[in-house]
């Protein structure tokens, strides 16, 4: 039966042709007579052949059959388009890569991987209270009902009352929207203000994630380097329609962007008339004493996005973030996010806002910007100790460093692939450059998720593996 219909499928067997009978069938396949009429019957079911009275069974038309086959079973030439072909490449960015790791990387002795968090620092009682808390029959239907394209009300409350004035940010509830993470928000924002005739900028090095979303959404995207003080702003930002940025610790290279350089930006978006998002990466672990605040906080033009994230300092894998932006554009994002997702999980905002408003999470990110600034301490002194002609940049108040081997010309993935034999993971940034043999030579260290107690010894690892790679290179 398998096989009969396979052949009405792809057309090797025309509408109208007729079947062997049942008695013929079963003398040609050695089986009995039953079997044939049981899966002749099956076929007649599934509308592929029908019965005509005293003259047998006939291949039925039915969508799946080639209706354009040449009689006598015969097919054109013409073949079936493959799924790809058919997809909008333009919407495609296969092509652009994206920092990896090895989906096991806490297996790892010395897993030196950006963005994550030290396991044995989550809080597991507090969240799983807060979750028994949110889970209370009372509120049942806050978070068990469909909401629609509405968030949760009070996750709403506590980033507007509790997260964002921290940051210089106040803002009324219709200019919150609650998203799964940044990234979501930037997708969101880009698919808003995309489109083929319109221009996207960012800054190179970059994020790469931010690359791929761009690249998917806007005709073109332009790249703006970035020195010690952050992106460069002059005359190649006219006629662009949005920029994205993460101004307070930039991705890659971990520079904070001048007081200077951020007043010349948001004058260049009302003189070339284009839309700011701001990143505010790592800003909630940020454990300087006077870290600086965001864009947002100085502009009033309204022509700031804002993308916060819970990740950094509670869990990455929860994906939950916020973006800010005047109502008009939180309306049309609002209706954009729930066209893909309706809205984040009400469960999971529902116990965020109580971890929020119990004051759990202002006790983890003081323990968490107390945690990092130690382990930025002891990993800075052993990478100035024992690879010193490698560090590029680390700026005091983050969690990464950048590193390249510029005596020997190593190339960042040979540093990995090698130390990664010796159980220590470290990141090539190639991804980050428009022009990848620019970045061949940069990876980045990070210290949130390793424990603070291996710190040392993995970079003692690390130099080892730098060193026997030089001797075989030399050689």
């Amino acid at each position: 039966m398998s096989q009969i219909s396979r052949l009405i499928f792809d057309g090797l067997m025309a509408p109208g042709l007729k079947l062997s009978s049942c008695r013929e069938l079963a003398r040609e396949l050695d089986i009995s007579i039953n079997t044939v009429v049981s899966a002749y019957r099956k076929l007649e079911e599934q509308q592929l052949i029908e019965a005509r009275p005293r003259s047998g069974y006939f291949v039925k038309s039915h969508p799946g059959t080639r209706l354009d086959a040449k009689a006598g079973g015969h097919r054109q030439s013409d073949r079936r388009a493959p799924i790809g072909e058919k997809l909008n490449k333009l919407r495609r960015a296969e092509d652009i890569d994206t920092i990896s790791r090895p989906n096991d990387w806490y297996t790892y002795d010395y897993p030196f991987v950006c963005n994550q968090i030290d396991e044995s620092a989550f809080p597991v009682a507090e969240w799983r209270e807060c979750t028994r808390l949110a889970m209370n029959r009372k509120d049942l239907k806050i978070w068990s009902a469909d909401g629609l394209y509405e968030d949760s009300a009070e996750l709403i409350e506590q980033v507007s009352q509790r997260i964002l004035p921290r940051r210089g940010i106040f803002e009324p509830s219709d200019s919150i929207l609650i998203t799964l993470g940044t990234q979501n928000g930037l997708f969101i924002t880009s698919l808003l203000f995309g489109g083929r005739d319109r221009i996207a900028a960012m800054e190179d090095p970059g994020y790469p994630d931010a690359r791929k979303i761009l690249r998917t959404n806007f005709g073109a995207l332009r790249f703006q380097p970035v020195d010690d003080e952050g992106m460069i702003v002059d005359e190649r930002l006219r006629d662009v329609d949005l920029v994205f940025i993460t101004p307070n610790r930039q991705v890659p290279t971990t520079v904070t962007m001048s007081e200077r350089r951020r007043h010349a930006l948001l004058e260049a978006a009302e003189a070339y008339d284009f839309y700011i998002v701001e990143d505010d990466y790592e800003c909630d672990v940020d454990y300087r004493h006077s870290s600086p605040l965001p864009l947002q906080s100085l502009d009033d033009t309204g022509r700031l996005i804002y993308l916060g994230s819970l990740s950094k300092g509670l869990s990455p894998g929860l994906r939950l973030g916020y973006l800010t932006a005047p109502p008009e554009f939180i309306e049309s994002a609002r209706d954009c996010r729930g066209m893909m997702l309706r809205h984040p999980p009400m469960i999971l905002q529902h116990t965020a806002a109580m971890f929020i408003r119990l004051g759990y999470y202002d006790g983890l990110l003081h323990r968490t910007r107390q945690d990092y600034e130690q382990r930025w301490h002891l990993a800075n002194k052993a990478l100035r100790e024992r690879l010193p002609g490698l560090l590029k940049s680390g700026e005091f108040g983050g969690t990464n460093f950048i590193l390249a081997d510029d005596e020997t010309g190593l190339h960042a993935k040979a540093i990995a692939h090698a130390a990664l034999k010796r159980g220590v993971i470290v990141e090539p940034i190639t991804p980050c450059f428009s022009d990848r043999a620019q970045g061949e030579r940069f990876f980045r260290l990070g210290v949130s998720s390793i424990h603070r107690d291996r710190i040392e010894d993995g970079i003692a690892r690390l130099c080892d593996v730098i060193g026997d790679l030089r001797l075989l290179d030399q050689g």
